[in-house]
């Protein structure tokens, strides 16, 4: 089920970063892949960063929860550590795929994808971190 799931997220965060457009996706569930033969590289290296527009920030949060969502997802809530870095590599496939979809893919958006990835990796060391203490607590307490 953790398979299905983490399949259908991944066709999920493909569609959002791959339609032509992710406004018109929301605004209008219209739903348009257009197809680059020849895509713009230097698109990925560009700096267009908008700290001051929200949507920009949203969309930026957007790919940080997505990808924070996935990584939990593939890696059984940290159960497959290498699920982390599958996710690593989908988050720079998806940026790089996007330039072959007239979107803009950019190597910041890798770098937020894969923070977060690490933040769900991060969250699962601290979950069993508190789980081991609290499963020697109870067994020290027990004991006594």
């Amino acid at each position: 089920m953790r398979i299905l799931f983490t399949g259908l997220w991944a066709i999920l965060l493909f569609i959002f970063t791959c339609s032509f457009s992710f406004q018109d996706l929301i605004q209008h569930q219209s739903l348009d892949f257009s197809f680059n033969a020849s895509p713009d590289w230097s698109e990925l290296t560009d700096q267009d960063v908008q700290w001051y527009r929200r949507d920009w920030v949203l969309r930026k949060a957007g790919h940080l929860l997505g990808f924070f969502l996935l990584a939990l997802l593939a890696s059984g809530g940290g159960r497959s550590t290498y699920a982390f870095g599958l996710c690593v590599l989908y988050a720079a496939a998806t940026e790089i795929l996007q330039l072959y979809f007239f979107r803009g893919g950019r190597i910041y958006d890798m770098a937020i994808d894969t923070l977060g990835v690490l933040m769900a990796y991060l969250w699962c060391r601290f979950l069993v971190r508190v789980k081991l203490t609290t499963t020697n607590f109870t067994r020290h307490k027990k004991n006594t």
